[in-house]
C-alpha cells in the first residue's frame, strides 16, 4: 500500500497514524450480517448458519447484528442459501448504527434519502415492523432496481420508491425522521490489501473531498426542509475526512438555528468507541471494521 504524503500529513493530525496504518494493512474489515427480523427469529437464522459452518459473534451495539466468519475461511456470505431466502442482510457493523439512532416506531413517516443498495432501508423497515410510511429514494436507475430487489427479497412492504437527486430533493410532506447516508470519498473503506483500498488511496485528494462536501451540504439543506418539528436527521458517511463529517455538520448547524445536535448517546446501551466527543466516528482500527461517521440532529 502506498500512502500519499498529504494523506499521511493529514491523518497524522487526526489519529495515531502508525496504529491506523498497521490496522488497514494487516487486516480486512470483519464480515457482518444483520438478521431479517421481518420474517425470521434470530435463533432460527443463527442455527441455520451454524449448521453450515458459520461462526457468529454478536455486534455489541446491535442485538440483531453479528460478526460472521466460516470455519474454512470462506468469505462469500452473499452466496449462501440463507442470503437468497432473505434471512439476513449483509451489512458493515458500523453502518448498523445510524438507523438505531433515528428514534422511530411503526407509526413514523421516514425517508432514506440515499437508499441503494437497501441495507439501511431494510433496517428501518425492521425497526418499524413493516408499518408506517417509508420512502426509499434513489435517483440512479440501475441502483434503484437493486434496491427494489433487495427490499422485496427481505419482505419489506411498507416502502415506496422515489427517484430524485438527494441534493435537490423536494417533498410537500413532512417527515418524522430522515436518514442521509451520503455519497462520499469512501476513505473509511481503506481496509485490507484489496483492489478497492488501492484505488481509494490512489484517487484520494483534497479536491475530491471538497467536491463531495458541497453535495453533502446540499443534501442536508434539502432534508431540513422536509423535516417536521421535533423530527430527526441522522447523517452518516463511510468517510474519515472532517470536511465531510464533523466540520460539515458544525458549519451546517451554525446556519440552522432550528436544528440542534444530539450528542452521541449509547447505542443499544453500548458506548461506541469514537475519536470525537459530540459525534460517533469509528476508525478502522477500533473494531477491525470499515471506518464510519454518524451525526444526529433534531428540529426544535
Amino acid at each position: 500500500m502506498k500512502f500519499k504524503e498529504k494523506f499521511i500529513e493529514k491523518y497524522s493530525k487526526l489519529i495515531d497514524f502508525e496504529e491506523y496504518k498497521e490496522s488497514v494493512i494487516r487486516t480486512f474489515a470483519r464480515k457482518s450480517i444483520r438478521i431479517n427480523t421481518l420474517g425470521y427469529s434470530v435463533s432460527e437464522v443463527k442455527k441455520s448458519l451454524e449448521r453450515d459452518g458459520w461462526n457468529l459473534k454478536q455486534i455489541p451495539w446491535c442485538k440483531n447484528g453479528f460478526f460472521i466468519e466460516h470455519s474454512t475461511g470462506r468469505r462469500d456470505i452473499g452466496n449462501t442459501k440463507q442470503h437468497k431466502k432473505g434471512m439476513f442482510f449483509s451489512q458493515g457493523a458500523p453502518s448498523m448504527i445510524p438507523c438505531l439512532l433515528m428514534g422511530i416506531s411503526g407509526k413514523a413517516k421516514v425517508i432514506d434519502l440515499c437508499a441503494a443498495p437497501g441495507g439501511k432501508t431494510h433496517h428501518l423497515a425492521c425497526l418499524m415492523n413493516n408499518k408506517g410510511y417509508l420512502v426509499a429514494n434513489e435517483p440512479n436507475t440501475f441502483r434503484s432496481k437493486i434496491l427494489k430487489m433487495n427490499l422485496e427479497r427481505c419482505g419489506v412492504n411498507n416502502f415506496v420508491l422515489d427517484f430524485q437527486k438527494g441534493e435537490d430533493y423536494i417533498n410537500n410532506e413532512k417527515f418524522d425522521a430522515i436518514l442521509i447516508d451520503a455519497p462520499c470519498t469512501g476513505s473509511g473503506l481503506i481496509k485490507g490489501k484489496i483492489a478497492r483500498t488501492k484505488k481509494l488511496l490512489k484517487e484520494w485528494n483534497p479536491k475530491i473531498v471538497n467536491r463531495y462536501a458541497k453535495i453533502q451540504r446540499k443534501m442536508l439543506e434539502s432534508a431540513s426542509k422536509c423535516l417536521r418539528k421535533h423530527g430527526r436527521i441522522v447523517y452518516s458517511t463511510c468517510s474519515m475526512e472532517p470536511e465531510e463529517d464533523e466540520l460539515l455538520i458544525d458549519s451546517f448547524l451554525k446556519d440552522h438555528d432550528e436544528l440542534k445536535l444530539v450528542k452521541a448517546p449509547r447505542v443499544s446501551g453500548y458506548r461506541v468507541k469514537s475519536s470525537l466527543k459530540d459525534y460517533i466516528k469509528v476508525w478502522p482500527q477500533y473494531y477491525d471494521t470499515n471506518g464510519f461517521f454518524v451525526a444526529v440532529m433534531e428540529k426544535r
